[in-house]
């Protein structure tokens, strides 16, 4: 199924990044901190637009070892026959929201595991504007443990649904241990959480 995964993904990444980079607005600050990455690698985003996720994969080259690049999605969606098919060719599984963390971190714990490369949204939802969510725990339970683990954070500015008009800031990769030194789930969630805000700052206004 890797094989699968990592040809779907291309074949994704070719018409996503033909779309925003000739039919929108795309930027991309920081992209020296993709350079000599290790695996396993999770990243952390802010999460805009529904395509954040294949956005994010065209970040990388067409022919990185950094693709596929698993995620998960809302139960919500992947119970769609239709987004169940692409799901599945893009290495991608449902939350299982309300199942509890064994059972919603079993599929990225095996991703990680196998040193491949994990995003997840820390807040859960999709926010295009107003207050953001607090962030939820799968991320920070992942983190803790696994104490070696290096996190790279994301962070989104994004003018429409569609990511049509984007702009995506990279921080530079990190261990948990190099933010925080709490054992709390809930104090590292947000502790990540601000990795990824702080990084608005490096936007500069119009």
């Amino acid at each position: 199924m890797f094989l699968i995964y990592a040809i779907s993904e291309r074949i994704v990444w070719l018409f996503v990044f033909i779309v925003t980079r000739f039919l929108g607005s795309f930027k991309v600050v920081g992209r020296e901190n993709l350079k000599n990455l290790p695996r396993p690698l999770m990243i952390v985003a802010n999460h805009r637009t529904y395509f954040d996720p294949v956005i994010i994969g065209t970040i990388f080259p067409f022919f990185s070892k950094y693709i596929p690049i698993a995620f998960m999605v809302d139960d919500r969606y992947y119970h769609n026959p239709f987004l169940k098919i692409f799901f599945k060719l893009t290495y991608t599984f449902p939350a299982y929201y309300g199942q509890g963390l064994d059972v919603s971190l079993r599929e990225p714990r095996r991703v990680l595991k196998k040193g491949r490369v994990f995003l997840i949204f820390p807040s859960g939802e999709r926010r295009v504007a107003g207050p953001e969510p607090r962030p939820k725990r799968g991320a920070a339970a992942l983190a803790l443990e696994m104490p070696d683990l290096k996190i790279l954070p994301i962070y989104f500015k994004s003018h429409d649904n569609y990511g049509l008009k984007t702009v995506i800031v990279v921080g530079k990769a990190f261990k948990l241990s190099e933010i925080t030194f709490s054992q709390e789930v809930g104090e590292v969630a947000l502790a990540l959480a601000d990795e990824i805000f702080k990084l608005a700052q490096t936007i500069q206004a119009p």
